[in-house]
């Protein structure tokens, strides 16, 4: 079993579960924490967080963990999850 806990930062917590269904999952519960199973893999969302970066400037943190039955899913898994979370500077 591959298993992995990650922090999100300034992503909506609908829009992750949004990208874990893109990604072949189907949502079990719709409040946290939020189970989200797919194909030999699952991901819960464990909780939403405020972080404050500066005096004036806030931001959401998701903590999910992710497992996986092999490490081939969890390789599929993640190289789809990491294109729909990619954000730009600018």
């Amino acid at each position: 079993m591959i298993e992995q806990t990650m922090e999100l930062r300034g992503i909506p917590l609908p829009h992750l579960v949004s990208y874990l269904i893109e990604c072949g999952g189907a949502a079990k519960s719709e409040v946290l924490p939020i189970l989200v199973k797919g194909d030999r893999w699952q991901a819960v969302l464990l909780r939403e967080e405020t972080v404050t970066i500066t005096s004036r400037f806030q931001v959401n943190a998701v903590f999910i963990y992710f497992s996986a039955t092999d490490e081939d899913s969890f390789e599929r898994l993640m190289k789809q999850f990491r294109v729909k979370v990619m954000r730009v500077g600018g």
